[in-house]
Protein backbone atom coordinates (compact mmCIF):
# COMPACT_ATOMS: atom_id res chain seq x y z
CA UNK A 1 0.00 0.00 0.00
CA UNK A 2 1.08 3.48 -0.82
CA UNK A 3 2.79 5.29 1.83
CA UNK A 4 0.36 7.64 3.77
CA UNK A 5 0.82 11.68 2.95
CA UNK A 6 -0.26 13.17 6.22
CA UNK A 7 -2.38 15.62 5.24
CA UNK A 8 -4.59 13.19 3.59
CA UNK A 9 -5.07 11.14 6.33
CA UNK A 10 -8.17 11.94 7.47
CA UNK A 11 -9.78 11.12 3.82
CA UNK A 12 -8.01 7.94 4.35
CA UNK A 13 -9.42 6.49 7.36
CA UNK A 14 -12.43 5.04 7.53
CA UNK A 15 -13.91 6.40 11.12
CA UNK A 16 -16.53 3.78 12.53
CA UNK A 17 -19.27 4.55 14.29
CA UNK A 18 -22.56 2.14 15.85
CA UNK A 19 -25.48 2.32 13.63
CA UNK A 20 -27.72 4.63 14.94
CA UNK A 21 -24.98 6.88 16.64
CA UNK A 22 -23.13 10.20 16.87
CA UNK A 23 -19.82 11.11 17.97
CA UNK A 24 -20.03 13.45 20.86
CA UNK A 25 -16.55 15.20 19.50
CA UNK A 26 -15.68 18.40 21.64
CA UNK A 27 -16.03 21.39 18.83
CA UNK A 28 -12.29 22.56 17.85
CA UNK A 29 -11.99 25.74 20.42
CA UNK A 30 -12.59 23.08 23.63
CA UNK A 31 -10.25 20.81 22.44
CA UNK A 32 -7.76 23.54 21.61
CA UNK A 33 -8.41 24.95 25.38
CA UNK A 34 -7.91 21.35 26.53
CA UNK A 35 -4.72 20.79 24.49
CA UNK A 36 -3.35 23.81 26.15
CA UNK A 37 -4.28 23.41 29.42
CA UNK A 38 -2.63 19.90 29.41
CA UNK A 39 0.97 21.93 28.22
CA UNK A 40 0.16 24.93 30.88
CA UNK A 41 -0.13 22.18 33.36
CA UNK A 42 2.38 19.60 32.60
CA UNK A 43 5.21 22.25 31.47
CA UNK A 44 4.94 19.83 28.11
CA UNK A 45 4.77 20.91 24.81
CA UNK A 46 2.85 18.92 22.71
CA UNK A 47 3.96 17.91 18.68
CA UNK A 48 2.68 19.53 16.48
CA UNK A 49 1.59 17.10 14.07
CA UNK A 50 0.05 15.56 17.57
CA UNK A 51 -1.88 18.65 17.88
CA UNK A 52 -3.73 18.45 14.40
CA UNK A 53 -4.20 14.85 14.92
CA UNK A 54 -6.63 15.27 17.64
CA UNK A 55 -7.80 18.06 16.15
CA UNK A 56 -8.77 15.97 12.86
CA UNK A 57 -9.45 12.46 14.80
CA UNK A 58 -9.22 12.81 18.73
CA UNK A 59 -8.43 9.90 21.17
CA UNK A 60 -9.22 6.68 20.01
CA UNK A 61 -7.74 3.39 18.46
CA UNK A 62 -6.45 3.66 15.08
CA UNK A 63 -6.03 0.53 13.19
CA UNK A 64 -8.26 -1.44 15.43
CA UNK A 65 -5.08 -1.92 17.31
CA UNK A 66 -2.98 1.54 18.39
CA UNK A 67 -5.26 3.07 21.37
CA UNK A 68 -3.85 6.62 21.20
CA UNK A 69 -4.58 9.09 24.18
CA UNK A 70 -5.36 12.52 24.67
CA UNK A 71 -6.23 15.34 26.78
CA UNK A 72 -10.00 15.58 27.56
CA UNK A 73 -12.47 18.09 27.96
CA UNK A 74 -13.19 18.96 31.54
CA UNK A 75 -16.91 18.08 30.44
CA UNK A 76 -16.00 14.73 29.09
CA UNK A 77 -14.52 13.40 31.94
CA UNK A 78 -15.49 10.45 33.05
CA UNK A 79 -17.43 9.92 29.58
CA UNK A 80 -13.95 9.06 27.95
CA UNK A 81 -12.30 5.08 28.81
CA UNK A 82 -9.14 5.74 30.63
CA UNK A 83 -6.96 4.08 28.35
CA UNK A 84 -7.53 7.16 25.88
CA UNK A 85 -7.20 9.91 28.58
CA UNK A 86 -3.74 11.23 28.55
CA UNK A 87 -3.86 12.33 32.29
CA UNK A 88 -4.95 8.93 33.33
CA UNK A 89 -2.00 7.11 31.28
CA UNK A 90 0.20 9.64 33.01
CA UNK A 91 -1.19 8.45 36.32
CA UNK A 92 -0.74 5.04 35.84
CA UNK A 93 3.26 5.30 34.77
CA UNK A 94 3.81 7.49 38.00
CA UNK A 95 1.93 4.87 40.33
CA UNK A 96 4.48 3.77 43.24
CA UNK A 97 3.72 0.79 43.25
CA UNK A 98 3.48 0.32 39.85
CA UNK A 99 5.42 -1.59 37.13
CA UNK A 100 7.78 1.88 36.03
CA UNK A 101 8.67 2.60 39.32
CA UNK A 102 11.13 0.21 39.74
CA UNK A 103 11.82 -0.77 36.27
CA UNK A 104 14.01 2.92 35.00
CA UNK A 105 14.92 5.73 37.05
CA UNK A 106 12.94 8.20 38.34
CA UNK A 107 15.00 10.88 35.80
CA UNK A 108 14.12 9.29 33.27
CA UNK A 109 10.38 8.40 33.88
CA UNK A 110 10.15 12.08 34.20
CA UNK A 111 11.09 12.43 30.61
CA UNK A 112 8.82 9.91 29.27
CA UNK A 113 5.22 11.55 28.10
CA UNK A 114 3.04 8.11 27.34
CA UNK A 115 0.46 8.80 24.30
CA UNK A 116 -0.54 5.22 22.79
CA UNK A 117 -0.93 1.96 24.12
CA UNK A 118 -1.97 -1.55 22.27
CA UNK A 119 -4.37 -4.06 23.29
CA UNK A 120 -1.25 -6.06 23.85
CA UNK A 121 -0.25 -4.14 26.49
CA UNK A 122 2.84 -2.38 24.80
CA UNK A 123 3.28 1.62 25.65
CA UNK A 124 4.78 4.23 23.82
CA UNK A 125 6.18 7.57 24.91
CA UNK A 126 7.76 11.09 23.76
CA UNK A 127 10.88 11.39 25.31
CA UNK A 128 11.35 15.03 26.46
CA UNK A 129 15.06 14.86 26.03
CA UNK A 130 14.77 13.88 22.84
CA UNK A 131 13.92 16.88 20.74
CA UNK A 132 14.30 16.22 16.93
CA UNK A 133 12.06 19.78 15.79
CA UNK A 134 12.33 22.30 18.30
CA UNK A 135 9.99 24.47 16.29
CA UNK A 136 6.96 21.64 16.01
CA UNK A 137 8.14 19.94 19.35
CA UNK A 138 8.91 16.98 17.61
CA UNK A 139 10.39 14.28 19.93
CA UNK A 140 11.59 10.46 19.57
CA UNK A 141 9.01 8.38 19.87
CA UNK A 142 10.00 5.32 22.04
CA UNK A 143 8.40 1.76 22.83
CA UNK A 144 8.16 -0.53 24.99
CA UNK A 145 7.28 -4.13 24.38
CA UNK A 146 4.53 -6.06 26.90
CA UNK A 147 6.70 -9.04 27.25
CA UNK A 148 9.99 -7.39 28.44
CA UNK A 149 10.97 -7.70 32.34
CA UNK A 150 12.46 -4.45 32.82
CA UNK A 151 11.55 -1.00 32.03
CA UNK A 152 13.93 -1.20 27.92
CA UNK A 153 12.58 0.96 25.75
CA UNK A 154 13.61 1.32 21.89
CA UNK A 155 13.19 4.02 19.08
CA UNK A 156 10.37 3.58 17.13
CA UNK A 157 9.93 6.84 14.70
CA UNK A 158 11.47 9.98 14.45
CA UNK A 159 7.95 12.00 15.31
CA UNK A 160 4.63 11.11 16.02
CA UNK A 161 3.46 11.58 12.64
CA UNK A 162 5.99 9.00 11.25
CA UNK A 163 4.81 6.70 14.51
CA UNK A 164 1.17 7.31 12.68
CA UNK A 165 2.04 6.62 9.01
CA UNK A 166 4.78 4.39 9.52
CA UNK A 167 4.00 2.03 13.13
CA UNK A 168 0.64 2.31 13.27
CA UNK A 169 -0.52 2.11 9.61
CA UNK A 170 2.94 0.40 8.27
CA UNK A 171 2.91 -3.47 7.35
CA UNK A 172 4.96 -4.07 9.94
CA UNK A 173 4.54 -4.18 14.11
CA UNK A 174 7.28 -2.46 16.20
CA UNK A 175 9.56 -4.80 18.53
CA UNK A 176 9.21 -7.83 15.75
CA UNK A 177 10.08 -9.02 12.00
CA UNK A 178 6.18 -9.87 11.79
CA UNK A 179 4.35 -8.57 8.87
CA UNK A 180 0.64 -7.51 8.59
CA UNK A 181 -1.83 -6.10 7.17
CA UNK A 182 -2.88 -2.78 8.85
CA UNK A 183 -6.37 -1.85 9.19
CA UNK A 184 -7.29 1.66 7.59
CA UNK A 185 -9.89 2.27 10.25
CA UNK A 186 -10.41 4.54 13.28
CA UNK A 187 -12.97 3.97 16.76
CA UNK A 188 -13.09 7.31 18.01
CA UNK A 189 -12.65 7.72 21.38
CA UNK A 190 -15.30 10.58 22.24
CA UNK A 191 -18.47 9.36 23.64
CA UNK A 192 -21.62 8.37 20.97
CA UNK A 193 -25.00 9.84 21.27
CA UNK A 194 -28.03 8.92 19.67
CA UNK A 195 -28.15 10.43 15.97
CA UNK A 196 -30.80 12.79 15.73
Amino acid sequence: MAKAVWTQLPGRIETLVRKGQAIDKPPPSELAAALDDYEARTGFRLPKSYREYMEWFGPGALSSWFQICGPIPARLRGRVARVYDIDRQREMIEDPDGFWASSVSPEVLRRLVLFASTEGGDWFFWDAADVRSKAAHEYGVYGHAHGRDGGEVELVAPSFKAFVTDVALGDRYPFTSNEREPEWSFWPGWPSKKRK
